[in-house]
């Protein structure tokens, strides 16, 4: 839109963000003395800041009240006891929710929801460019019949992650809000309440699988995973857990490229389609919006 173009979105879902979402759960009967929303964010935890054009953009969102320093103690646990981590990071998170960054950004665009895009014939048919900005398994198949942009994909691996939402009636005992984790299942646990804007009445948890164990169980049953899941977390609590008055389970099947193709943007002049996203540069929410900020500037 700024270099002049009538810019047509489609999306697949019934919301902008894809991995940058918040589940809100809905008809839930909540135990006596807790009120409020039950949400959690279940795909990325937060993000961080390193580029100039990116730290601009995220400055305006700070400003607008759609992000917040997240300042929960932050640890890491490599089997034998806790540490905690660089505190000089700054994480950022969206407010209320993470998808509050990308409906910041969807405002005053012109987008369909509920669309799936099936085959890039018709779009190119319609528009003079199509620019891709979804997984790379959708990217491959959509590109299956152009050689220029079918063969780039030979090196490309994502991994999947196995994320369990958990709320629990009392307050876990955890000296921490969120850890890294090694030598166990999980890779990465989270006290989602305890983000800005979150309700803190309510103890969530996000637990989120390593990527070696979601690989190796990415074709379990969702309440196998869930429950194997919420045992790993015990055994890092020596209290034990609460109960837990609700618990689901979400599989990302693409969610990061291990490694990234580090090229930030694909490009066929001739086919005039564009790739974008994440797995073109790295694994960060920084690195899904350089990789948009290269393909608009083709």
């Amino acid at each position: 839109m700024d270099h002049g173009y009538e810019v047509k979105l489609f999306e697949s879902s019934s919301a902008p963000g894809g991995r940058v979402g918040t589940r809100v759960i809905t008809a839930i009967e909540l135990p006596k003395g807790l009120s409020g929303e039950v949400a959690f964010d279940h795909g990325a935890q937060y993000f961080t800041v390193r580029d100039q054009r990116f730290s601009e953009l995220a400055a305006e969102w700070e400003r607008d009240r759609a992000i917040a320093k997240w300042t929960g103690r932050i640890v890491s646990f490599d089997g034998e006891g806790w540490e905690d981590t660089n505190e000089n990071t700054a994480r950022y998170v969206g407010t209320p929710g993470m998808s509050a960054i990308v409906k910041a950004m969807a405002v005053g665009l012109d987008i369909t929801f509920g669309y799936r895009v099936d085959s890039l014939e018709p779009l190119l048919r319609d528009f003079d460019r199509v620019v891709l900005a979804i997984p790379a398994a959708q990217s491959q198949r959509l590109v299956a019949d152009i050689p220029a942009l079918a063969s780039k994909f030979r090196d490309v691996s994502m991994r999947p992650c196995w994320t369990v939402m958990a709320a629990f009636e009392e307050r876990v005992a955890a000296r921490f809000d969120a850890a890294f984790v090694t030598g166990s299942a999980l890779g990465w646990i989270a006290r989602n309440s305890s983000k800005p804007k979150r309700n803190w009445k309510i103890d969530t948890w996000v637990l989120q699988a390593s990527t070696a164990w979601s690989m190796a169980h990415v074709n379990d049953q969702p309440e196998d995973v869930g429950a194997f899941l919420m045992e790993a977390f015990e055994d890092l609590i020596p209290t034990g857990l609460p109960r837990a008055f609700y618990a689901s389970v979400h599989r990302w099947r693409e969610a990061a490229a291990e490694p990234p193709m580090a090229v930030g943007v694909i490009h066929d002049p001739e086919s005039r389609i564009t790739l974008c996203g994440d797995w073109l540069r790295g694994s960060r929410i920084e690195d899904a919006y350089l990789s948009g900020v290269a393909a608009a500037m083709i």
